[in-house]
């Protein structure tokens, strides 16, 4: 959600397994797996053509919706497959998505090993016109002289530091990677927002989006679609006016 006029500036694509016997389970219960049998990489990549074929469907059929993003996480396999550019390439030549409008998210700990390497590669994704998201920011052990080459245009602060009980030093802490955001030119998602109050603490200390149970819990596409359809009703123009950022941006 985008906090300034709480209209929808996105969705993370999760992934679910619709099993015939089990029934619906959580990733904690298959990707694991996945990894084990080496079925991780093409798990991946089914989940972000999936997800760029239906982000491409809204932005066809919902007017002024170019500026939706969807979010799909980065498996280290993934990073490390030589194919993932070219993959990547028809993919969004495939669907014609809007530049930027599809995000890769990898996490603190995924880029830190090999981080050389995966600077190359992220430089080459941004190249491509997807979006980069670091995930989970505060739970690894990145370097700041390597985050400052990483091409990231979004960070995302991880919920331990929104969900933190009481005052205390939350608000300095988040203050702080905020800050530390718009200095390196990126915009900032709080995950795990569970209350108004939070999602107006986070606005009032300079964070532009939020997600969390507070706004929706998971849902299907056509859920997704209907909500989407409900916030879109108005026109881009008679929606209320967007903070313009004055902090740098990267580079397209």
């Amino acid at each position: 959600m985008r906090l300034e006029d709480r209209s929808i500036a996105g969705f993370e694509a999760l992934a679910r397994w619709d099993h015939p016997k089990m029934g619906r389970t959580s990733p904690s219960e298959f990707i694991a797996l996945a990894e084990e049998i080496g079925l991780i990489a093409e798990l991946g990549m089914f989940v972000l053509e999936r997800t760029a074929r239906q982000l491409s469907a809204w932005q066809r059929s919902m007017r002024q919706r170019d500026a939706i993003f969807v979010s799909v996480n980065l498996s280290s396999r993934q990073l490390l497959r030589q194919d993932l550019i070219n993959d990547l390439r028809t993919v969004i030549a495939r669907t014609g998505l809007a530049r930027g409008t599809l995000k890769l998210e990898l996490t603190e700990s995924l880029v830190m090993e090999n981080p050389e390497h995966a600077a190359q590669m992220l430089q080459r994704i941004r190249e491509l016109g997807a979006g980069l998201a670091l995930d989970d920011f505060g739970t690894g052990h990145s370097s700041l002289a390597y985050l400052q080459r990483f091409p990231f245009d979004t960070l995302k602060i991880d919920q331990s530091f929104v969900r933190t009980n009481g005052k205390g030093t939350r608000p300095v802490i988040l203050r702080s990677m905020v800050s530390l955001a718009h200095d390196l030119g990126m915009e900032v998602v709080a995950e795990g927002v569970e209350t108004d109050s939070d999602a107006v603490e986070l606005y009032q200390l300079g964070c532009e989006y939020a997600q969390g149970f507070h706004f929706g819990e998971p849902m299907s596409a056509d859920h997704a679609r209907a909500l989407l359809q409900a916030d879109g009703g108005r026109e881009q123009s008679a929606a209320a006016p967007r903070r313009r950022s004055t902090m740098q941006q990267p580079a397209p």
